[in-house]
Formats: structure tokens, sequence, C-alpha cells
């Protein structure tokens, strides 16, 4: 069977059988399948016996006539479901130790002068051609990986980008795209071609919807009105986008906003406090005050529960399990931002990667090795993360960023605790 190009799909071993994941981008469904229906799937696609321009009633049929527990979740690309979709992957992912999320950070240059930038400008001449991205994907592929993100700096500005997009979607693999939309808007050419190929999702930042504050935070005048006129033309074509809105020192309170915002275009909202470090970019002076991070918690723990980081052994996250990063040299990292190097691709596999290193790194990254943490009553507020403080701390060692974060976080529950025990 010829797989219609809007569908991404991969096939791996989960426990003692097999599941296929189906991403229907054209009809915005998404479908599970297990045991013996995904060999039936994978057989069917494999030899081309048959022949279906309707994917979908195919599909539905093949599942109607089984008794498995295979699912099938309708999705509309709203944001809310398609984190709903990931997040379930994520844990598919995550407790099997298979490598779902491939990150291919393409260029650190940019098109844009952000305050806060943490990635390394003495990089900026590195870069990974079409060549070197299709060896990548192509073995991705091999082993089941089930999304390739592209990302930067600024990917678009890759002069191979849309070559290397193409590809990725050529072997019905998920494609994201994490951006800040300006080739976007500059390039109709770019933005219909992209669409053209059913991306699965694009990431924006957006830093308040004031313009002026926006525009100060990029340092280009008029990419705030570019940024909405893309993220607004995303919607209207019904592609998932997430509004990012990191909190810096120059947009405090904004999120408030931008959330209200990504509610109205339906699109999914993601902020926080924690800051990524640099010491060679003296971005640390960008960083939110400790005040302004306390509030910030305050304000989303009225409708949140308390995260509960305990002592245990463990994965911390899912860095190196199912996901890991290739930055524009090729060095190969767990994600993106984390500053520990697994290898580089010129001289090591992914499958190298997963057959050899990852194992060993699993081994270490667990939360009984975090020797310097658990000592005081506000660590069990710390969602640790080695990406944030990137080049504040050594592998699994204790943070500044973090410990002020966890402060934060605490003194934000407890405060509001108590607000909520005085109205009760």
């Amino acid at each position: 069977m010829r797989i219609p190009n809007y569908i991404n799909t991969r096939n791996f071993k989960c426990k003692s059988y097999n599941i296929s994941l189906i991403e229907d981008l054209k009809n915005h469904v998404f479908y599970v399948l297990k045991g013996k229906l995904s060999d039936d799937w994978l057989n069917i696609t494999s030899v081309c016996r048959y022949k279906t321009t309707d994917i979908k009633s195919f599909l539905f049929n093949l599942i109607r006539k089984s008794n498995n527990n295979s699912e099938k979740i309708v999705i509309k690309a709203d944001g809310e479901i398609h984190k709903y979709v990931n997040k379930k992957l994520s844990r598919l992912f995550f407790e099997n130790n298979i490598i779902g999320s491939l990150h291919l950070e393409l260029n650190y240059r940019c098109n844009l002068k952000c305050k806060h930038c943490f990635n390394p400008k003495d990089m900026n001449e590195y870069k990974i051609s079409f060549e070197q991205a299709k060896k990548i994907i192509d073995e991705a592929h091999k082993i089941d990986v089930f999304g390739i993100t592209l990302t930067g700096g600024e990917c678009t500005i890759n002069k191979d980008f849309l070559k290397i997009a193409k590809y990725v979607r050529k072997k019905h693999m998920s494609l994201s795209i994490l951006t800040n939309a300006q080739k976007l808007y500059d390039d109709e050419n770019l933005f219909n071609e992209l669409l053209n190929i059913y991306p699965s999702f694009f990431k924006i930042s957006l830093y308040s919807m004031d313009s002026d504050i926006h525009d100060n935070i990029t340092g280009v005048k008029g990419s705030h009105y570019k940024t909405l006129n893309i993220i607004k033309r995303l919607r209207e074509k019904n592609i998932s986008v997430c509004i990012a809105c990191p909190q810096i020192l120059y947009n405090t309170d904004s999120h408030k906003y931008v959330e209200l915002y990504a509610d109205e275009t339906g699109a999914e909202f993601s902020s926080g406090c924690r800051f990524i470090y640099n010491k060679n970019n003296k971005n640390l002076s960008t960083k939110c005050n400790y005040k302004d991070i306390e509030k910030f918690y305050y304000y989303i723990f009225e409708n949140a529960e308390i995260r509960n980081f305990e002592k245990t052994d463990g994965k911390i996250c899912g860095a190196g399990s199912s996901t890991l990063s290739i930055k524009p040299d090729l060095d190969i990292t767990p994600c993106v931002g984390f500053n520990y190097i697994l290898g580089n691709y010129n001289t090591t596999s992914l499958k190298e990667l997963q057959t050899n290193i990852l194992p060993k790194f699993r081994e270490k990254y667990i939360k009984s090795n975090l020797k310097q943490c658990f000592k005081y009553d506000y660590c069990k507020y710390c969602e640790y993360c080695s990406l944030y403080p990137t080049n504040d701390n050594k592998f699994l060692g204790k943070s500044k960023i973090l410990c002020e974060d966890a402060k934060a976080y605490k003194n934000a529950y407890l405060k509001l605790q108590k607000l909520q025990n005085i109205k009760d």
C-alpha cells in the first residue's frame, strides 16, 4: 500500500508486542495499533498488496474487524488535544527507552537578537548540511524514531532547511519546527511549501502582546507583527501551534495576556521562569528576579497541583531516554541545551548510542545520583532539569538557578495554601 504524504507512521517493539503509531494529518486522527493489528499494518504497508485512496476508511475498517485494545484518538490540532497525544507518546517512549524524538539544531545563527539568547555565538559558523541531515534522518528512520524537530538558532535561515524538512516528511516521520516565524512571513513560498508537506507542529515564541516589549526583547522592530501574523495564519489552516512565552526581566506578567491570546486562537501555551544561562553570552542580567519568579508561580498555582519530587531511584526525565539532540557541529546531547556530550555523529552512530552509550547514561541519570540535593526543605519543590542551568553546574550538580527556582516555588505554594485556608 502506498502511504499518502499526509500520514506519519512508525513501528516499534513495546514489552512483548509491537506498536504502530499512525498520525493522519489531513483528517486529524491519531491511531495507536497494538499487537496483531500492528503486525497486520506493518505487513500491508511493507508488501504493497493493497491499494487505497481513503486511508481513514481503510484504518477504520481494519480496527473495526479487530477485538484488541487498539486506540483511535481524534485530534483537531487545537493545542490541548495535541498536547495530550504528545504526553501519551512521551510516556510510551520514556517507559520503553525508545528514542521517540530527535532534535536537529540546524545552525546557531539567527535573524533576531534576543537579549536572553543562550546559544553559543562562537559556533555561528557551524551548520548541518542536507547531506549530513539525510544520513541522520535515514538512520533515525531505521531505528524507528517517531519525530524529527528542526530548531536552531533559527532553523529556517539554513539554506537547506526546506530540503531537510521535505526529506523528513518523505520518510513519513513527524515533523516539528521551532521557529521565530520571521522567515515564514518574509518568504511566502517557504510558508506555502511547508504547509504542503504537512508539518505536525510549530513552536513559536511570543514574549508579549505589547509590540514594544516583544520587539525590545528580540532586538528587531516589526518582529511582533510578523510573529502574530504567522500564528494567526497557521491556526486558520488548523496547524498545531504552541506559543511559548518564557518569562525574563523585560516581560514579567506578559504571560497572562499571551495565554489569553493562545486560548482565543486555539493554540497550546507554554510559559516558565526557569532560565537557560550562558556566561559567554552574558545573559544572566536578563533573568527574572526572585520576587517575579515567586509571583509567576503564585499565578499558575491557583489552578495547578504541586509537584512532588521525592528522593527515590528512577529516571529524572526523558532526556537521553525518549529524546536526543544533535548540534550544528554534530555533537549529540540528551536534549537541546543539556550540556552533556554523549558523542559526535562523525564517529558515533545512533545505533551505537542506542545499544551501548545510552544504557550507561540512563544508569547515571537517576534521582538517587543527585548527591548534593535533598538537603533542604525546598528541595522537594525542585523539578531538576540539567537543561536550564546549562553553564551553571556540572552534570548532576547543584545549581544556584534551580535552587532559587525551588525556593520561589515553595514560597508561592505556601502563600497560596495559607490564603486558601483562610478562605475556607
